[in-house]
């Protein structure tokens, strides 16, 4: 979730979710931040006409053209577009072999569903 409070935002992150997880939720919600303040409000809701502040259903399917936006974000900030560029121009892949993929991952500190949506981008 995402709030301001007294002008500061905050961000709250679940402390058992696996450490790249949490770091996506970070940039997700900065995400937010930056691209949707105006729908921030000083106060946390729980209540449903706040989706954009709690993970709900429209969160995790990936439609909700906010949480789109989030999660492109997000992605763009844990690994530029530049450094994907450059990995591909200069390096080949075996579609079979899924190990130099899960070494990237774990390099750059993302899921590897992460870094094969952006390499597909």
């Amino acid at each position: 979730m995402v709030y301001v409070k007294d002008g500061a935002p905050i961000i709250g992150v679940n402390a058992l979710h696996h450490p790249n997880r949490q770091r996506f939720t970070i940039a997700h919600e900065l995400g937010h931040y930056m691209l949707h303040r105006e729908l921030l409000s000083s106060e946390v809701h729980v209540d449903k006409q706040f989706k954009i502040l709690m993970r709900d259903t429209n969160s995790s399917t990936g439609t909700d053209a906010i949480e789109i936006e989030a999660n492109k974000f997000a992605a763009e900030l844990l690994l530029p577009s530049f450094l994907i560029d450059d990995l591909l121009a200069n390096s080949t892949f075996d579609i079979d072999d899924p190990e130099p993929l899960e070494k990237l991952a774990k390099k750059f500190r993302v899921s590897k569903q992460m870094l094969e949506y952006k390499m597909r981008g």
